[in-house]
């Protein structure tokens, strides 16, 4: 059966091909034996080429046409299969009715390999000989349920008032001393303070009396002092003021109480007699915790009542009672901590000078100004004496805008803090603020030398160490100084040697008397440092010595003193040789403590040290020991091994800040006398290289530099035996910058190279290569990349194998504005080859300058869900788990298997594949075929990366193996906008290294054919954030490529597919070919059409309905130059899909059958010159102008003649004196007046006569008779005697007159009183009905007006 199954199969396929086309040819279901002829993948062959059928589209149509094209009966069913990349995809996107005989006669697919494909499966196909027809039901319910749940709270209240009637008079502050407040306490309590304006010493006697144990006296005190925040926060209103004149015999205060109109400035303030001041006494460091004493007389006591109520509050210490009271010894604990301290510019401490400043707990720890309001010498003195430092050598208030805590201070000096001095205790800004500079704060030292007695001399003025100059120099100084150090009695200026650092910073000039100890009691004045080469004192005192220890460890050996450039060893007898000394030795040399001490033979090492120590714990070193001379000649050397140890170490590993660490403590050092050789020999120690490099950095001056810098010994073996030399107690009061930068050092072996995992999670030896350098990672030149000998080394050191080519950048441009060059390389670390840095040029620089790297062992995980049970899958978030590596030809697929999974792999997974979180697993058991399993799992704990979670190679029975199957919640959502913008996620792609592919891969997810090439809008925008995609070869949704949101400044991603195209002509089915490629209203734009084949055509005309394609229609078609070209290949299906390229210069006619020729067109004609047309139009406007001023003239010269007597009047009207002579000389010139205004007389004119107000009730009383005449037909009246009396009156011949006031110009005219303003208007026309009084159109009255005002 089979074979005649078979033999049937081949004829049918070695049969004719009964196609347009001759290259297409055989189709067949290909299976992976080969057993059956009738399921398998379907492979078709194409110009002799074997290729593939994508499934784009597919349905059971589909099934039916396969299996009729390859006489298998009807299909049974499909499912998936992996396809070789090395093959096209000849046919895809089909569109089979099911009645086709061919593949290669469904609709659909644009052409032979037109239709983009990348996805790794193709259909398989089952077929059966047997009719048969599968219908499949499916049936979906939804269910949806809604709750919703109601909360109800209840909440009760209760309240408590008391009714209370009392007025009362007390003091804020203490109970006989502070401010006047009075407090009425009814239904609502009211309380307010007493204002001092009127408030008199009587007054304040009255007060005291009224409060018990306040004595019978009292006396007014300075009423700054009792501002309390209290008073300063009332509103108005809360104010009263007292007024007892007039008033005898005072009982009570409230007696003489007044309202206050506003807000007092100063509250009254009274101290009683009995009243005691307290303070606490015996630490400076809380003054609000010691022992409690009262003042009584000018002399503090302790106090005979340990209890007094309210005692932190009137200590100004906080307003709880104190946490512990003492009755026997009287010590007292508020729960506030107040300091008195000095503060330097930056607010930091300083030693007796500054600011003075109150540190309290209260204001987190905040320090606040004491301000300087009533500020004199004495309370300076006080803060002086309090902080133990001397007399006050100067003191000066500043301006200070600043947040202050107390003001107007007053001390007595017999106060224990400038707290407990009597002053205004609350927050307020201050207008001035007290600096205070105490003697003890010059200090002297010598810097930058080994040992106490030798370095640079430096004192410090007002908390800066300053250079002392050379200038004036005498070397009695130097014995001050060294006597002052406690170095000897004298010793060597060395000035003019380079051995010690000149430093920088400010140059005081000394003058000492005879009677001067030290240089602190010297006068000190500061150098103008204008003269660079001014040199500093640099002093070595005769007294200057170093312990050094001979040994292997930087903390054990031998002990021996260095003193005047020799060695000279320590003895080691019983007697003097003890655990005190060593721990002594110990201690100095950094080391801590002794762990244990012995006694070695002196060998060759005879020179011994004459003197034996007994040290006491308070003392540093063992050279302020007391001392006893001791005989040489003994025959042991001390021998010590410290608990500590010294190490020199990069603050990371083999590159940072230069660190320290002793036995106690560890810091960094400075960089000012640091060198290259000391950095080479550091990395040499740590095993970082022997060379380094430039750093881009620059640490900051912000670090604790606790050494100033290392000394090489005499016999010094590695830099751990170095003599340290440790900065000044504050470093931070030096103005010497160059003190402040730390040594730093970066070695070549601190660099290392990575792929960028960063939204790379998937990848694995692939990517973006980056360089650790100082702690940030680089991106590295593409141009280095290109090397095979860097792409070799990068890849072996990150053990990923050999470089197999470079890549280009992916994602948005990084922040980093340094680039890593790397030349040079032969050895298997970057850190051996040429290493270098460039800065990138800005917003100039390109990703383009920037590169990857793709290794051999390079790997990517993918979902992918081609079961059978898949039609065809779109979803990337779920699926089995494959593992794509590296293979010569294309990819190589690895099926994970589902051993020992956990949800934390789950997690891993999805969050690498960005698809949200993970949902689910199960074991998929499906037959799909892999190119073999991998050989590894993954199992995560813990874990930063999911390729962290894979662990070693797993021997598994593949029988028994299911593979891993994941489904995550999260799926990538991808549009095109009307005009074709490309989004994922509702965000925006950029342009950057967009592939051409990709835009395919786009429009065949969406549905929508191939991209249309060379479309792509170039808007060069900048997006804040954008996707940045790169895809691989084995991606075939645009979801799956790697993806990383950035700033992009290419603009954004725009795509236009071919399924979205439509076609029209410039005329009814002919003229020049149109296209119009989206959604919006943009202009379609022209195409030329070349190698369009005669079937395209035909489809074209049809899709136009236009019948068919008309080759014998010839029309010349306008040169224009067209946009695109529309470039079609014979093999070609599909118009749609053709190639635009290049503009072409001659367009291409294309006419249908169903042409018809539009109407004819004038020729086009040129473009006219408007210079003629405008000058003509000026000249017409300038004739016009000169007619209507001419028939202006004839129309007045008529009216004029018009009001002229006729000829045949009576001499009598003339002799009756009601019309003067008229001197008629001037008449031409009065016409030539009218003829020739001005355009502003004009106007002027027009402005009166519109405003004018014309009776026309004359008119109306004769319109009530006879309505006027239509305008149309005025003449001159031809009786001048039909005016009488400024009336009209109906002539014979039809003539109305009307006679309204008007101004015309008849200066040549003397008009009488009554007729002097007496105008004529003419309405000729015929005589109106007797009978007919309707009212005439008001608008003909209007009109009418306007002409006769313009006669």
């Amino acid at each position: 059966m089979w074979f005649l199954l078979l033999l049937l199969h081949t004829f049918a396929h070695f049969g004719p091909v009964n196609s347009a086309d001759a290259k297409q040819g055989k189709i067949i279901l290909r299976n992976e034996n080969d057993a059956n002829p009738c399921e398998g993948h379907v492979e078709v062959y194409y110009d002799n080429k074997m290729g593939y059928v994508g499934d784009k589209n597919w349905n059971n149509k589909t099934d039916e046409v396969v299996c009729k094209t390859t006489h298998c009966g009807q299909p049974m069913g499909n499912s998936n299969v992996y396809r070789s990349y090395s093959h096209p995809v000849w046919l895809n996107e089909l569109d089979c009715k099911g009645n086709e005989a061919s593949l290669w006669e469904c609709d659909g697919w644009p052409g032979p390999s037109v239709s983009f494909y990348r996805k790794p499966t193709v259909k398989k196909v089952k077929c059966s000989c047997k009719s048969l027809i599968i219908h499949i039901t499916r049936i979906h319910e939804q269910h949806n349920q809604s709750k919703s749940n109601i909360l109800f709270q209840n909440a009760e209240s209760v309240f408590n008032i008391f009714f209370i009637d009392n007025i009362s008079f007390h003091l804020e502050q203490h109970k006989c001393e502070g401010a006047v407040k009075y407090t009425i306490q009814s239904d609502k309590k009211e309380t307010g303070y007493i204002c001092n304006e009127g408030f008199g010493a009587d007054d304040a006697t009255r007060l005291c009396k009224s409060i018990p144990g306040c004595g019978e006296t009292g006396k007014i005190v300075t009423s700054q002092w009792m501002r309390t925040e209290g008073f300063m926060s009332s509103q108005q209103g809360a104010f009263k003021k007292i007024n007892c004149s007039g008033i005898q015999n005072v009982k009570h205060l409230w007696q003489c109480i007044e309202s206050h109109p506003s807000k007092c400035s100063l509250p009254a303030a009274v101290s009683c007699t009995d009243h005691k001041r307290l303070q606490l006494i015996g630490n400076t460091s809380n003054v609000c915790s010691g022992q409690l004493e009262e003042e009584e007389n000018d002399k503090w006591k302790k106090p005979k009542n340990q209890t007094i109520p309210d005692l932190c509050k009137k200590l100004h210490c906080g307003e709880a009672q104190p946490s512990q009271q003492n009755a026997t010894n009287g010590n007292v604990h508020c729960p506030d901590k107040v300091k008195v301290l000095l503060t330097d510019d930056n607010d930091r401490e300083t030693k007796c000078y500054g600011y003075v400043k109150i540190q309290k707990t209260q204001k987190n720890d905040e320090k606040s100004h004491v301000c300087g309001d009533d500020w004199t010498e004495k309370e300076s003195e006080m803060v002086c004496k309090e902080l133990n430092c001397g007399k006050v050598i100067k003191e000066l208030k500043t301006i200070n805008g600043k947040n202050g805590i107390m003001n107007h201070v007053k001390c007595t000096g017999s106060e224990s803090s400038l707290w407990y001095c009597r002053a205004e205790h609350r927050s307020q800004k201050c207008t001035s603020a007290p600096y205070v500079v105490c003697q003890g704060s010059r200090e002297v030292r010598l810097q930058d030398g080994p040992g106490k007695c030798a370095g640079r001399l430096e004192v410090k003025d007002e908390g800066q160490w300053k250079r002392v100059s050379k200038e004036n120099w005498d070397g009695s100084y130097t014995k001050h100084a060294c006597k002052q150090l406690d170095c000897g009695d004298d010793g060597k200026d060395k000035s003019d040697s380079d051995e010690f650092s000149q430093g920088t910073g400010e140059m005081l000039t000394f003058r000492c008397q005879q009677s001067d100890k030290n240089l602190a009691d010297c006068t000190a004045t500061n150098t103008n440092n204008q003269n660079r080469n001014e040199k500093a004192v640099q002093l070595i005192c005769n007294e200057n010595k170093l312990l050094f220890l001979d040994g292997p460890q930087s903390c054990s050996g031998d002990v021996a003193i260095e003193y005047k450039e020799e060695l000279y060893w320590l003895s080691g007898s019983n007697e003097r040789w003890n655990k005190e000394l060593a721990n002594k030795v110990c201690q100095q040399m950094h080391c801590g403590n002794a762990k244990r001490h012995n006694q070695s033979s002196p060998g060759v090492k005879n020179r011994m040290w004459n003197e034996s120590f007994s040290c006491s714990s308070d003392q540093k070193s063992i050279f302020d020991c007391n001392k006893t001379q001791i005989n040489s000649s003994n025959s042991t050397i001390a021998h010590v091994e410290c608990e500590g140890n010294i190490t020199v170490t990069l603050q990371h590993k083999c590159w940072g800040m230069v660190s320290i660490s002793t036995g106690n403590e560890t810091g960094y050092v400075s960089g000012e006398h640091w060198s290259d050789t000391l950095s080479k020999e550091l990395c040499k120690e740590l095993g970082c290289g022997t060379e380094i490099l430039k750093p881009i950095k620059k640490p900051g001056t912000d670090s604790e530099i606790k050494f100033k810098s290392l000394f090489k010994m005499k016999n010094s073996i590695n830099m751990r035996q170095y003599s340290i030399v440790k900065m000044e107690m504050n470093p931070e009061s030096t103005k010497n910058q160059d003190s402040k930068k730390p040594a730093y050092v970066v070695c070549k072996g601190s660099i290392k190279p990575r792929f960028n995992d960063k939204d790379n999670q998937r990848h694995k030896c692939s990517g973006n290569v980056e360089v650790s350098y100082e702690g940030q990672w680089l991106p590295v030149s593409k141009k280095t990349l290109d090397n095979k000998e860097t792409q070799n080394t990068i890849c072996t050191e990150l053990q990923c194998g050999n470089g197999l080519s470079s890549k280009p950048y992916f994602g948005p441009k990084p922040s980093e504005n340094h680039v890593i060059i790397i030349q040079e390389c032969s050895q298997k670390t970057i850190a051996e080859c040429q290493v270098e840095t460039a800065e990138m040029s800005g917003s100039n620089s390109q990703t383009s300058d920037l590169g990857g790297l793709h290794c051999s062992n390079w790997k990517t995980l993918a979902l992918e869900d081609f079961g059978p049970s898949q039609t065809s899958s779109e979803n990337i978030c779920k699926g089995d788990l494959v593992v794509y590596s590296n293979k010569e030809s294309e990819p190589k697929r690895n099926f994970v298997s589902s051993q020992e999974f956990s949800k934390d792999v789950g997690t891993k997974l999805c969050e690498a594949m960005k698809c949200g979180n993970y949902k689910r697993y199960r074991n998929s058991t499906e037959l799909l075929k892999a190119d073999n399993w991998y050989e590894g799992i993954f199992k995560c704990k813990n874990s930063n990366n999911i390729w962290d979670c894979e662990t070693q190679k797993q021997q598994r029975d593949q029988n028994e193996t299911a593979k891993l199957f994941i489904e995550c919640d999260g799926e990538p959502t991808v549009k095109l906008s009307a005009n074709g913008e490309l989004s994922i996620d509702d965000a925006s792609v950029c342009n950057s290294h967009w592939k051409e592919e990709y835009s395919h891969m786009v429009c065949q997810q969406l549905g929508r054919g191939n991209a249309i090439p060379n479309l792509s809008k170039n808007q060069r925008k900048t997006l804040t954030v954008s996707y940045h995609v790169h895809c691989e070869n084995h991606n075939y949704l645009i979801g799956q490529c790697q993806r990383t949101k950035g700033r992009c400044n290419e603009g954004p991603v725009f795509i236009y597919c071919s399924r979205d195209m439509e076609f029209d002509t410039t005329y009814r089915c002919g003229g020049v070919l149109r296209i119009k490629y989206q959604k919006t209203p943009d202009k379609p734009v022209e195409v030329c059409p070349a190698n369009f084949t005669r079937e395209l055509s035909d489809k074209l005309c049809n899709k136009l309905n236009c019948g068919i394609f008309d080759s014998n229609k010839k029309k010349d078609i306008p040169q224009t130059k067209v946009e695109k070209s529309f470039d079609c290949g014979s093999s070609y299906k599909d118009p749609r899909y053709c190639v635009l390229k290049e503009t072409c210069q001659n367009p291409t006619s294309f006419f249908c059958e169903g042409y018809q020729e539009p109407p004819t067109q004038p020729p086009p004609t040129e473009p006219t010159d408007p210079v003629p047309i405008i000058v003509g139009v000026l000249i017409v406007l300038i004739l016009v102008s000169l007619i209507v001023v001419f028939v202006r003239y004839r129309i007045k010269r008529k009216n004029r003649k018009s009001m002229m007597p006729s000829a045949d009047m009576e001499e009598a009207d003339w002799d009756s004196g009601e019309y003067e002579d008229v001197d008629k000389s001037d008449e031409m010139g009065s016409f030539n007046r009218g003829r020739f205004r001005s355009d502003s007389d004009v106007e002027k004119e027009r402005d009166v006569e519109s405003n004018k107000s014309y009776n026309y009730d004359d008119v109306d009383e004769v319109t009530e008779a006879q309505p006027l005449t239509p305008q149309g037909s005025m003449v001159r009246a031809a009786k001048d005697q039909d005016l009488q009396d400024g009336v009209d009156k109906p002539s014979d011949d039809g003539v109305t007159y009307e006679v309204e006031d008007s101004q015309e110009n008849y200066d040549d005219i003397d008009a009488s009183p009554e007729n002097a303003k007496t105008t004529a208007e003419v309405h000729d026309g015929p005589k109106p009905a007797p009978d007919d009084d309707e009212e005439g159109p008001k608008d003909q009255f209007q009109k009418n007006e306007d002409v006769f005002q313009d006669g």
